[in-house]
């Protein structure tokens, strides 16, 4: 099934490439907090602000919104994911509506501590929100998406995420106090070479990262890696990791997410390159 899906050539070959520097972090402004959000203070200011526009929206989807808006502020989660329940039962929903769910699930996960589904979230809400979403909110997911993204070495994930904040003009002064970053992430975008990582997995043996190139391969691995998993647009599947191999992903498969499942700690250099003519 492997072979099928994905081609394999064993690793021969020479490549020029731009390395990411292993270190380099966004930094930390605020101290973390245990619920998940790193900025309570400010959530509790958007929560307040994030009001729906007259007319975008349905009077029931309204009523509902507003209520879990209010109990997300309040710490009352129970009864905001019971009207979360409401709000997706709702048929019809615009796009505008849509919107405002991934910015609701966004705050429901991030008050619960649950960061996998929290990123997700916000993942959804910059795919689908400027100019659906109140400014503020759209802002502050999106630049805690791209902290995440950028320090777990997403690059792929990254310039995704900067370019749908570009897209929020209200992004500008908080896309200025990480210039440096924002430049090497444009750099990585125009890149014509191969990009060479050299990752460490987390203590769950795990990293993931968005596929920017056709083509990718691991080489000085140290460690284990087990599995591949691919959530792509046409496309979601885990495959067994075969050893000193070039890998492709069939183009049908559109846009894919990897996630690596290793031995915990495991190092390995990840090399996205180019298609190589036949």
């Amino acid at each position: 099934m492997f072979r099928s899906a994905i081609l394999y050539s064993i690793f021969f070959l020479s490549f020029s490439s731009i390395v990411f520097a292993q270190g380099e972090k966004i930094p930390d402004t605020t101290t973390d907090m245990s619920a998940g959000f790193e900025r309570l203070d400010d959530l509790d200011r958007i929560l307040n602000n994030a009001k729906l526009k007259a007319n975008q929206s349905s009077s029931k989807f309204a009523s509902l919104f507003n209520k879990a808006q209010k109990a997300v502020l309040n710490n009352d989660i129970k009864k905001a994911e019971e009207l979360k329940v409401k709000l997706n039962a709702l048929d019809g929903l615009s796009d505008y509506e849509k919107s405002h769910l991934h910015l609701l699930d966004y705050w429901i996960y991030g008050k619960q501590g649950n960061k996998e589904l929290e990123f997700e979230s916000a993942a959804k809400l910059l795919d689908t929100g400027a100019g659906q979403v109140q400014s503020d909110a759209f802002v502050e997911a999106g630049m805690r998406l791209l902290k995440r993204q950028y320090n777990n070495q997403d690059i792929g994930g990254s310039i995704q995420t900067l370019n749908n904040l570009r897209k929020d003009s209200g992004s500008q002064e908080e896309l200025m106090s990480i210039v440096s970053v924002v430049k090497k992430l444009d750099d990585f975008s125009e890149q014509q070479t191969d990009i060479v990582q050299k990752i460490t997995v987390n203590e769950n043996g795990v990293w993931s990262a968005k596929l920017m190139k056709p083509q990718f391969f691991f080489n000085a691995i140290n460690g284990e890696v087990n599995t591949l998993g691919f959530n792509c647009t046409n496309k979601q599947t885990t495959l067994n990791y075969k050893p000193d191999s070039v890998m492709e992903i069939p183009e049908a498969w559109g846009s894919c997410t990897m996630k690596v499942n290793a031995k915990p700690n495991t190092t390995f250099n990840f090399v996205q390159s180019q298609k190589k003519a036949a």
